[in-house]
């Protein structure tokens, strides 16, 4: 399966879930940002953090500037200001979910992103780049991980988390609850061979690898919703992973 038969497999998965309203990124998440820091029980969000903590772990961000990529609300904002960085620097299209993180850190550096581009960003600014439950929203990862290069230094790390590729080639889709509507935010298929290659390409190996499966360990996020009906289709299925990359 090329590149474009996998992107139009991602789109159909969309369209074929039934009752879902189906948004792009910017808009999903302008809708979110309101409730976004109070979403309790939301599996993916859970172990995000528990994967982030761990990559970043074995990283040194003291005295680093730190660009964090879709940097939402500030969700992690907390956890990476604790290791004592010079700076963090943070984008995301959108502007409501911004509009949250300023009110949480009112001086913060962060700017509103357009077409991957990072105009605000000089050449070989950043140390490190952490960007969390992005990547499958973005159709174009070469582009943007070129305009990675471009302002990241030579001596650098890359953490980046997401939805798993094979949960969303099988069918997974990534929602949110807006009162009785089911939101259903737009993502685009690339597997993490496909990331690792672009990267290694700009000089970048893996590190470590983090994943977790929809198992017994994860069937109560499932019953809580009433969603045991995906648990069994998903069983055994990569829900959420993890990659810390450096050169």
């Amino acid at each position: 399966m090329n590149i474009l038969e996998k992107i139009k497999k991602s789109i159909n998965h969309f369209y074929n879930t039934k009752n879902n309203i189906i948004k792009s990124p910017e808009h999903a998440y302008n809708i979110w940002a309101d409730n976004y820091d109070d979403e309790k029980d939301n599996l993916i969000l859970y172990y995000d953090n528990i994967i982030l903590k761990e990559l970043i772990s074995k990283i040194q961000l003291k005295d680093k500037i730190i660009f964090d990529y879709g940097c939402g609300t500030g969700r992690n904002w907390s956890l990476i200001l604790n290791k004592n960085p010079a700076k963090v620097i943070g984008c995301d299209i959108s502007k409501k979910m911004l509009h949250k993180l300023n009110k949480k850190y009112p001086n913060a550096d962060v700017y509103q992103s357009k077409d991957l581009m990072l105009p605000f960003l000089l050449n070989n600014t950043c140390d490190i780049i952490i960007s969390t439950l992005v990547i499958a929203h973005i159709i174009d990862i070469e582009k943007m991980f070129s305009e990675w290069e471009r302002i990241i230094k030579n001596k650098s790390d890359i953490i980046i988390t997401d939805f798993h590729p094979e949960l969303l080639a099988k069918g997974g889709v990534r929602t949110f609850k807006n009162g009785t509507e089911i939101i259903t935010i737009e993502n685009y298929y690339h597997s993490l061979k496909t990331i690792e290659e672009i990267l290694f390409r700009f000089g970048f190996k893996v590190n470590n690898l983090i994943e977790f499966k929809i198992d017994e360990s994860v069937k109560h996020f499932y019953a809580k919703h009433k969603a045991l009906n995906l648990y069994e289709k998903f069983y055994n299925t990569p829900f959420i992973y993890g990659i810390h990359l450096s050169r």
